[in-house]
């Protein structure tokens, strides 16, 4: 029997899921927590194997925010590229304390930044924004 193709709400009719991909659990917690108070949806895994679940499973994601370095058998180049062969219209933003790992980030995610730490909070989020086409919430 074929599985049925999973279907998701439409991004306007929702909050835009992010999925963060971060072995250390206090940066994961910091970015986690002002995404969700800039009103995204916030999906959690501490490492690649996580994300890939999280990914297969009937869940929504709009964008992956993950860590190059990892624990593991995959670090983020592996889970890009995962992404890119499996979730090709996925968005995909790579971040490291090694900044001399933004050429290839940025080989494998196109038109992604890449974000060296630490690095600003409000800037990850202004360019997640942007990519998504999400508005920044009226909170008057």
């Amino acid at each position: 029997m074929a599985e049925a193709a999973a279907t998701f709400p439409d991004p306007e009719e929702r909050a835009p899921s992010i999925l963060i991909v971060e072995d250390e659990v206090l940066i994961r917690f910091v970015i986690a927590d002002y995404l969700r108070e800039c009103g995204f949806r916030v999906l959690e895994a501490g490492d690649a194997g996580e994300a890939i679940e999280i990914l297969g499973a009937d869940v929504a994601v709009d964008l992956v925010f993950s860590d190059i370095q990892m624990p593991g058998a995959m670090d983020g180049f592996a889970l890009a590229q995962w992404i890119r062969a499996n979730r090709p219209t996925l968005p995909v933003v790579l971040t490291s304390g090694d900044a001399s790992k933004s050429a290839k980030a940025k080989e494998l995610c196109r038109s992604e930044p890449f974000f060296a730490k630490p690095y600003d909070v409000a800037g990850v989020v202004g360019h997640i924004r942007n990519a998504l086409n999400v508005k920044k919430p009226d909170r008057s």
